[in-house]
């Protein structure tokens, strides 16, 4: 029997139409970007800018990882933590290392980094006595933007510039580092390498346990997504590591919200 007639042709314009708008501008451009501009007709794209990010780690108790750990000291996780969260994004990295608790060194360690367009510290970021970055800053010739914001965890954050770099102070307890990472510091690099949609998605999903109500600052619970709805893991500490490396979301809760029962829909932030 005959074939039926145009079995094997592609009409024009199938999938795209001559002049078509192919990708809109801060789209991230993956695989499946890249092969539909070539097959577009074109050779190279304008893309956005790699933002280059300085960590500084503070603290005289830290050590590098994988060094032996006296009592009283700790392995310096932030940097990198924050360095495997910053992967994905088109940006490039330094580590500036760990500065200990002393003004001078710390204010030098601010002008080496400044030639990063963003700067990021960790820890130092409280009111005690060894919590220098502040004073530091301003040593280094950097002005504050603002120190402290309502949410928990993640209240010391500080923000502001130096030369013409943006500064980010993120708390030093590892998961308070993680969650105004994931809200301050993503969105930040997005932004600054040309993104569409910088800010963290934000859906809704139902809960699977029950959950206190907030008090006078805006919560973000580490949780995962089970079988049965949101699941938020059993330790809420700013430095309960385990529990976080169980979370794939956070679950978004303002201040002054009720107690929230099984069922009932929440705000949540996707972590993958």
């Amino acid at each position: 029997d005959p074939l039926p007639a145009g079995r094997h042709l592609r009409a024009a314009a199938s999938d795209f139409a001559r002049d078509a708008l192919l990708l809109r501008a801060g789209a991230r451009l993956g695989a499946a970007q890249i092969a539909l501009a070539v097959l577009g007709g074109h050779g190279s794209l304008p893309a956005g800018a790699r933002p280059r990010v300085a960590l500084l780690s503070t603290g005289n108790e830290l050590v590098q990882p994988g060094a032996p750990t006296p009592p009283g000291f700790l392995p310096s996780s932030n940097a990198p933590m924050l360095a495997a969260m910053l992967a994905a994004l088109p940006c490039d990295v330094i580590d500036i290392g760990i500065v200990p608790d002393d003004l001078d060194t710390l204010a030098t360690a601010f002008r080496t980094a400044a030639q990063a367009d963003i700067i990021v510290s960790t820890g130092g970021a409280s009111v005690g006595d060894h919590d220098l970055v502040r004073p530091a800053f301003a040593r280094a010739g950097g002005s504050l933007d603002f120190w402290k914001i309502r949410m928990r965890p993640g209240k010391p954050l500080m923000a502001g510039r130096l030369d013409d770099s943006i500064f980010l102070g993120l708390p030093g307890n590892p998961v308070s580092a993680f969650v105004t990472g994931t809200l301050f510091l993503l969105p930040l690099v997005r932004h600054m390498a040309g993104a569409a949609a910088p800010l963290p998605l934000m859906t809704h999903a139902p809960l699977a346990s029950t959950l206190p109500a907030t008090g006078d600052r805006d919560d973000y619970l580490r949780a995962y997504r089970g079988a049965d709805g949101i699941v938020s893991v059993t330790s809420q500490d700013s430095a309960a590591t385990a529990a976080m490396a169980m979370a794939d979301c956070l679950i978004l809760r303002p201040a002054g919200s009720p107690a929230a029962r099984p069922g009932d829909r929440v705000t949540i932030i996707p972590l993958s």
